[in-house]
């Protein structure tokens, strides 16, 4: 891969426009993306995300959301993936659950509002698969939260579905493990930086919640290596497996210092 001014730039130091000049730096050479795709999803993604913001390292201000599929989009690339499907699966990977109505409003003609969210959400996934590929969709899907079907779960429990969930999505299923394993990073990866006075129940909350997927993720990363390998360079492999070493070790160190969560 061509080398860019943004090779060595860390992701967290990266506004929108760094991380869209970063992406589109990075797939310029690769002939199997069309940029044009990529492109569009991001345009799609950014209106989508409009307004969004999402909380940041300690006490920084709030970030524009797009960021987060963006970041993640990038840190797959420098992990060497060339797969336009998995590239705008990971820039939409959070619009079916967090901007449905949005999505239907600007995407799908027709009377939508007397169906069920189940329903409501199959529509994103179709107008996503028209516009962006099957694959993609598939991708967007693996990677959404089902919708809640069981009322007053507690937060423990909820916290139990949700790693199953995460366990029978990525199951030999290698770019959905690409696109949750960068999801996981941005998510859980600066929990540490957060471990300050006044945080105590959140961060004990999301230590619980993420803790369990490491060894999940390493479960899937030693049985279905080869395709996940098939997905990356030499040396983005070797960085997956050291980020995961990693943030399992801080997570864990977390857990001793805060206890596990109701």
């Amino acid at each position: 891969m061509t080398t860019t001014l943004f090779d060595n730039v860390p992701l967290k130091d990266m506004d929108p426009s760094a991380l869209t000049m970063a992406i589109f730096a990075d797939i310029r050479n690769i002939p199997s993306i069309d940029n044009a795709k990529v492109s569009s999803a991001i345009s799609a993604a950014a209106y989508l995300h409009l307004h969004q913001t999402r909380a940041n390292r300690k006490d920084l201000p709030r970030t524009s959301y797009i960021e987060h599929p963006l970041r993640n989009t990038v840190r797959v690339l420098r992990w060497g993936v060339a797969s336009e499907a998995i590239l705008t699966g990971i820039i939409l990977h959070d619009t079916v659950e967090d901007c449905l109505t949005r999505i239907l409003g600007a995407f799908v003609p027709g009377d939508w509002s007397g169906l069920n969210e189940t329903a409501q959400r199959e529509l994103a996934y179709g107008w996503i698969a028209g516009e962006f590929g099957q694959e993609s969709s598939d991708l967007v899907r693996s990677l959404t939260n089902p919708v809640t079907e069981v009322e007053h779960l507690t937060k423990a429990q909820k916290r139990e579905n949700y790693a199953v969930g995460v366990a029978a999505k990525i199951r030999g299923n290698a770019g959905a493990f690409i696109g949750k394993f960068t999801d996981f990073m941005d998510n859980a990866g600066g929990l540490h930086h957060n471990a300050v006075g006044g945080n105590e129940q959140m961060i004990s909350h999301l230590i619980a919640k993420y803790h369990p997927l490491v060894a999940i993720f390493q479960t899937e990363l030693n049985t279905n290596k080869d395709a996940i390998r098939a997905l990356v360079s030499a040396a983005g492999y070797a960085d997956i497996e050291l980020k995961l070493s990693v943030l399992g070790r801080r997570l864990g160190a977390l857990a001793g210092l805060y206890g596990t969560a109701a």
